[in-house]
This record gives structure tokens, C-alpha cells and sequence, in this order.
């Protein structure tokens, strides 16, 4: 395995709170509503295409105002709440800061985690609505020398990693995509990789549930 350099930061964005967390179900389905629906290269022609597109965003609207109820009632209930792949990397209702370092940086967890989401996603229609205007987001914000390797989501956090050419292209990334309003990310932890010596890029676990925007010490 090549030789990697690597680090964490972690950024807290709350986007469109002013400072405060969602206050109920209806801000959350209101900012899952604004949020792009991917296009259907045959909407022209295929009559299913948009009634598709409003089902999908339906169901990304219906997974963020369960986050926001969850919010409303107080501090998420990390058994209750969340699914598998997303207790990997938590700890008291928030992302675990010793967690998320020891797993976004060893391969062999990571993918394993990325998997875990992946499952618990398979069964749950919602939760790939979600994952997939969050990853067109990711994916959009790239500059056109990066690529998103892998992406998933749970109801509440989701995971991934890009490669770019250079370590600047990862920290672009991770400013516009904390700061983006059309995908409101409540806190955001990356981790800037170097995979030799034209290899850079980073791994990432974010928040778009506003009852886990904290980052926790643990």
C-alpha cells in the first residue's frame, strides 16, 4: 500500500439556522424540497420520468423532516435513530471525532463502513433519494481534475471520499460543500489524503440531520 500522508479537520456548517439548530419537521422538508431534483435524460418522452422525480423528492423530504422532528423532541436517541452504518461513527447523538479519524483513515474500515451504509441503504427507498441529491451536490462542486470514488448516506450522516491531483482541490471542496445552501450539511469532518505522489484527495463523514450537528470529543 502506498505511503499516505493525512489529517482531520472538522468544521461545524450550519446552514440556513443563524446560529441555531432547526427548530421543526417543516424546516427540514422545506430545505430537502429546495434542493435540486436529478434530471431524467428522458423526461421529454418517458411520462413516468417526472412523476419519478416528484416520488423521489417526496421521499428525501418526508427521511429530512423525520431528522427535524428529531430535533424538535431534543437530542437524538443513537439507537433509536440511526441505522447501523451510521453508528459506527457516533457517539451521544453526534459524529465522533476519535471514531471518524480512526476510520476514515485506515482503507480496510472505511470500506467496510461505506458497505454498512450501502446495506442499510438497500432497504430503505428514502434514504437513496437522499443519498442521491446529496451525492449530485458532492459531485457538482468537484473541479473537473477530481472525482468522487465512493459516496453514502444513512437518514442522518453520510460518507465518501475524492481523488483530485492536488491537495488544494479537496480543501476547495470541502469549503463550497459546507457552505452550500442547496444541500444543507450540519457539520462536516474530513480527512485530506495523499495516496503518492500525483494521488491527493480526502474522506469525509457530514451531517444533514440537524439533531447530530454536533462533533463529539469521543
Amino acid at each position: 500500500m502506498d505511503a499516505r500522508v493525512w489529517s482531520v479537520m472538522a468544521v461545524v456548517a450550519l446552514a440556513g439556522c443563524s446560529g441555531r439548530q432547526a427548530a421543526s419537521a417543516d424546516d427540514a422538508a422545506k430545505a430537502a424540497k429546495a434542493t435540486p431534483v436529478p434530471s431524467h435524460s428522458n423526461a421529454a418522452t418517458d411520462a413516468g420520468a417526472p412523476r419519478a422525480a416528484t416520488a423521489g423528492a417526496s421521499r428525501a423530504a418526508s427521511a429530512s423532516a423525520s431528522a427535524g422532528a428529531t430535533a424538535a423532541r431534543g437530542p437524538a436517541n443513537v439507537e433509536d435513530h440511526f441505522l447501523e452504518g451510521e453508528r459506527l461513527l457516533m457517539a451521544d447523538g453526534g459524529v465522533s471525532a476519535e471514531k471518524s479519524e480512526a476510520l476514515l483513515g485506515s482503507d480496510k474500515a472505511f470500506a467496510q463502513v461505506v458497505g454498512q451504509f450501502e446495506r442499510d441503504a438497500s432497504r430503505r427507498p428514502e434514504v437513496q433519494d437522499l443519498t442521491g441529491l446529496y451525492k449530485d451536490a458532492a459531485a457538482r462542486l468537484i473541479g473537473k481534475d477530481g472525482t468522487l470514488v465512493s459516496f453514502a448516506c444513512g437518514y442522518s450522516l453520510c460518507v465518501g471520499e475524492i481523488r483530485s491531483r492536488t491537495e488544494e482541490d479537496f480543501s476547495a471542496w470541502s469549503e463550497a460543500f459546507g457552505l452550500d445552501k442547496a444541500s444543507p450539511v450540519y457539520s462536516l469532518t474530513t480527512a485530506p489524503m495523499t495516496w503518492g505522489r500525483d494521488q491527493h484527495g480526502g474522506r469525509f463523514v457530514f451531517s444533514v440531520d440537524p439533531a447530530a450537528n454536533a462533533i463529539t470529543g469521543q
